[in-house]
């Protein structure tokens, strides 16, 4: 009898437990694959390519009801390279996305490893049936990856009044790292979407502190590069147009980009984009765009492509492409994977390349 009521009272805390706190965890992920023939400089270069299209990862992503209209949620990625199997990035086990927030009829907060406000307008407005900013798209041959995710931070997006959603968030870049000075890599950004029947837009201004060289101690000195972004889209239904624009402004003194230091030329880029659906089962993207260096016309960049994707079913994609980029005498832009730089070229030197790969979504 004991035992009966044992696990009856077992059973009677389970059940509470699952009504009460109707929490979910789901695993999800991305595996895409690709082979990339390319020529630059003369140099053809065959290989298999990780994250092409869009970037292989694997995530969980979970809520628990708090009752009243709120919930805790939290999200972990990964990213990871298909050919390998080794971690993709920094090597940090959940490098893409680590936070964990609050979600209410106000909208949600989230505190850890974010993407930007700027990254959300990126992938909003560079288009494609497979993916979210990835290979053929203009913009992803020019992004500077440092502005589009940050750690230590805290990002809001609030709930959609009359059409409009505001984006918030503010990071504390390298957060005190010994060697480091105080406040490199600090980020504050903003940004407001429209969104009406099938026409939506955006604004976004991002401040990051940086530094004017590679080589820092705690007594380098820091400034604050300025990003404004500008994006929009319709879709007519046969065809969905789309154009990106970014300013990068108060960093005269920067000749090349440097990651570790938060350090960006200014510059300008833009990509013009359309989305064409039902072209023999798949869709078509077109993709032009250039990047304008400020200081010197030598750097300027041109970039071309043309993509279709094609759904074998619910989750399975395959795809082809054909991409160019166009260097001026003192720029090196390749034909970026949706996960990092792609093949390495030469600068005054242009890339022409060919892929075919798979994707799988589970």
């Amino acid at each position: 009898m004991k035992l009966k009521l044992a696990a009856a009272a077992a059973l009677a805390a389970t059940v509470a437990t699952q009504v009460f706190a109707q929490s979910s965890v789901t695993l999800y992920g991305i595996i895409d694959t690709a082979i990339q023939y390319a020529n630059t400089s003369g140099k053809t270069t065959a290989r298999e390519d990780s994250s092409a299209v869009a970037p292989s990862r694997w995530g969980l992503i979970g809520q628990e009801d708090l009752g009243s209209g709120y919930a805790a949620v939290f999200r972990l990625e990964d990213g990871f390279n298909s050919n390998t199997g080794a971690i993709a990035g920094n090597g940090a086990l959940f490098n893409r996305e680590a936070w964990v927030g609050i979600k209410g009829p106000f909208g949600q907060i989230q505190l850890g490893n974010n993407y930007t406000p700027l990254f959300t307008t990126y992938v909003s407005y560079s288009q494609g049936e497979l993916n979210t900013l990835g290979w053929g798209n203009a913009a992803n041959n020019y992004v500077f990856i440092p502005v589009a995710r940050t750690a230590n931070s805290i990002r809001f997006v609030s709930s959609p009044v009359a059409g409009f959603t505001l984006r918030g968030l503010y990071a504390r870049g390298t957060n005190g790292a010994s060697g480091m000075p105080g406040s490199l890599g600090d980020t504050l950004s903003a940004g407001l979407n429209f969104k009406v029947g099938k026409f939506s837009a955006d604004a976004d201004y991002l401040q990051q502190r940086f530094a004017a060289t590679a080589t820092i101690t705690p007594e380098t000195g820091v400034q604050t590069g300025k990003y404004y972004v500008f994006g929009a889209s319709y879709d007519f239904g046969f065809v969905k147009p789309a154009v990106l624009y970014q300013i990068h402004r108060n960093s005269a003194d920067i000749n090349a980009a440097i990651s570790s230091a938060y350090a960006s030329p200014d510059h300008d880029f833009y990509e013009v984009n359309a989305l064409i659906p039902n072209v023999a089962g798949g869709t078509l993207l077109v993709s032009f765009g250039q990047y304008l260096l400020k200081s010197n016309g030598s750097g300027d960049s041109t970039s071309y492509a043309v993509r279709y994707d094609f759904h074998l079913s619910k989750s399975t994609g395959v795809y082809a492409g054909v991409s160019e980029v166009r260097n001026r005498s003192d720029a090196s832009f390749s034909i970026s994977d949706a996960a990092g730089p792609g093949i390495p070229v030469s600068a005054g030197k242009n890339i022409t390349s060919v892929i075919t790969g798979i994707i799988h979504m589970f």
